[in-house]
């Protein structure tokens, strides 16, 4: 996929300097893995690998690093061996206590204005970005198929993208996280200054995790934070199915939780926001999945909001099977302009865009894909 370069620098959130530490450390990693994977031909693959274990790998960064730092500090301070021992003891506590004060006081994940992709600013940036980003849209592929061929969506009006399903992981996601992208391509003005994604706030509880979602343009998925991005004009994409659906998902079906979701739909009558339904045909197909102890998983889900997957990529890791992702882009849904913007609406007419929205949904569904049916739950 070709990158569009950015006639001008969007506005950006302010990060806190422990977010800038972790992000160099990331990209720095990710930048050798690329170099040393590109002339193989094997960045595609190693960026897929990489991204769609992620919550794991970069997880693996903090302890190498602190590694190679316990190395540094034995090679290079001189001194007795109970003096090193100090030094480290110390180091370690300052680390974390660094950590936990930056979430206490870091709101850059709740920060609505300047939550855009940040464009890289060095060839160290560009190397990563094309490694973990860039490249998995030509591993699958990724592409972007609009309802219709001559479709537009005015970049001027405000979007609620709903995107199904959840998946192992939600490979839709990518459309809408930077400009350049096929979705970008086909619908101009939208991606890259005032559309935000929504996640879960444990991600940004999580070290390296919680910077990496703070570079891209997600916001903590609580209500008050959803309310203040539309009430500033900006536009969100959300997975309305959440961990649940993640929990049900089956290689060879489409199961999306949404039967009792309505939270996207008062949000876009809150708002006025037209509700975009999209749905990443392939996704469920690009992972093989085993329901073990199924009934257990979804009780600890909900009682807890954790997830645990039984599933394999190729050769049994978490390689994502190469299978074609299309990200189905259906009509706007059009919402009434309510009479004052943010006021809850009136519980009936959540109910009729809610079956308008499903019936819409299947709709897209049953036209783009022909080998399944689309389950509601």
């Amino acid at each position: 996929i070709s990158i569009r370069v950015l006639e001008e620098a969007p506005t950006l959130r302010k990060l806190s300097l422990w977010s800038k530490c972790s992000l160099a450390l990331l990209h720095i990693f990710c930048a050798i893995l690329y170099c040393m994977s590109k002339p193989l031909g094997l960045h595609r693959v190693m960026g897929a690998f990489f991204i769609s274990g992620m919550f794991t790998y970069m997880l693996v960064v903090p302890p190498f690093v602190c590694f190679l730092m316990l190395c540094i500090i034995d090679t290079f301070i001189a001194g007795s061996y109970q003096a090193v021992m100090d030094l480290k003891m110390i180091w370690g506590p300052c680390v974390v206590a660094w950590f936990f004060t930056t979430m206490l006081n870091d709101t850059a994940p709740t920060d609505v204005e300047g939550a855009n992709h940040r464009p890289p600013s060095n060839w160290i940036d560009r190397a990563a970005h094309r490694f973990y980003y860039w490249s998995v849209f030509d591993y699958f592929p990724i592409t972007c198929v609009p309802w219709e061929e001559q479709a537009k969506l005015p970049p001027n009006q405000q979007y609620i993208f709903a995107l199904h399903p959840h998946g192992i992981l939600c490979w839709p996601l990518y459309m809408f996280a930077a400009k350049g992208t096929p979705f970008d391509q086909a619908f101009p003005g939208i991606c890259g200054r005032k559309l935000s994604g929504l996640v879960a706030s444990v991600l940004f509880h999580i070290p390296f995790l919680r910077d990496f979602f703070c570079e891209w343009p997600y916001v903590d998925a609580s209500r008050r934070v959803a309310y203040k991005v539309l009430g500033a004009g900006r536009s969100i994409y959300v997975i309305p199915g959440g961990e649940e659906e993640s929990v049900l998902t089956t290689t060879g079906e489409d199961i999306v939780v949404l039967s009792k979701r309505k939270g996207f739909i008062r949000l876009a009558l809150a708002h006025g926001a037209w509700i975009v339904p999209v749905f990443g045909a392939g996704v469920t197909d690009t992972f093989q999945t085993y329901p073990v102890a199924l009934g257990m998983r979804r009780m600890i889900q909900k009682q807890f909001g954790l997830v645990f997957a039984f599933y394999r990529g190729r050769f049994f890791t978490t390689l994502p099977f190469q299978r074609p992702v299309r990200v189905l882009i259906g009509k706007p849904i059009q919402t009434p302009v309510p009479a004052v913007k943010g006021k809850p609406p009136d519980e009936e007419l959540v109910e009729e865009y809610h079956q308008r929205y499903i019936t819409a949904l299947k709709e897209l569904h049953a036209k783009h894909v022909k080998d399944r049916v689309l389950q509601v739950i």
